[in-house]
């Protein structure tokens, strides 16, 4: 599904030197649904992530999408079309009720709203949080959150998620079942990419990548 080749980035410290983060990185997701990609802090694994997502186009190298060289001017309509995102912040609207979070995904898409309004209750169907839709974020817990946000990246029906540090914020016991959430959409047919300190995140990812010295390599 994604492909990147010889993908080099970098940009300007104050002091006027450059500091490069990546240099010829490749990366290929091949038939994997779970992909996971550890490293240390400040390696660059959310760069990373924002350049698979098209949130960062200021590099160079080639980017494939399901064997599409994408063009950097095509990389915004491919996000609003194909990638979820998942945060470990949640970003939740204090001031919205459930439903309103999860619909903001989609408001500018130019779905109906008794669409919206189906799309809405089918993603939190979805990630068990079929009664919460009047609910506000102060009202939820850690794991709650954390599956509206997932909602609100799935209810575009998108092909590809992109999870960065998904249960950072989260105890052990919420930490699995969010875990069994991504096995779920998984067996979905969604496929995930997900940055992690975390080995047991890793370890439910049947393809696994490290940022080590400015590339990736593939440990599994």
């Amino acid at each position: 599904m994604i492909k990147l080749e010889n993908i080099k980035k970098s940009y300007n410290m104050p002091n006027k030197e450059e500091r490069i983060i990546f240099s010829e990185l490749n990366f290929d997701m091949e038939d994997a649904k779970m992909v996971s990609i550890q490293g240390r802090s400040g390696c660059g694994k959310t760069t990373l992530l924002n350049i698979i997502s098209g949130l960062d186009t200021r590099y160079t190298g080639r980017y494939y999408y399901e064997g599409h060289m994408m063009k950097k001017s095509e990389m915004t309509q491919n996000r609003f079309q194909n990638i979820g995102i998942i945060t470990q912040s949640y970003n939740l609207l204090e001031d919205r009720n459930v439903n309103h979070n999860v619909a903001i995904a989609i408001q500018d898409l130019h779905i109906p709203n008794s669409e919206i309004k189906r799309r809405v209750k089918n993603a939190l169907a979805m990630v068990g949080l079929s009664q919460f839709g009047k609910k506000y974020p102060d009202e939820l817990s850690g794991g709650e959150a954390q599956r509206v946000a997932i909602a609100r990246a799935i209810i575009k029906e998108p092909k590809l998620l992109l999870a960065d540090e998904p249960t950072g914020s989260l105890d052990e016991k919420t930490e699995i079942e969010i875990l069994q959430l991504f096995e779920e959409l998984k067996a979905k047919d969604y496929r995930l990419i997900i940055v992690t300190h975390n080995n047991a995140v890793a370890d439910i990812c049947e393809m696994q990548y490290r940022v080590e010295n400015q590339i990736l390599v593939k440990i599994r």
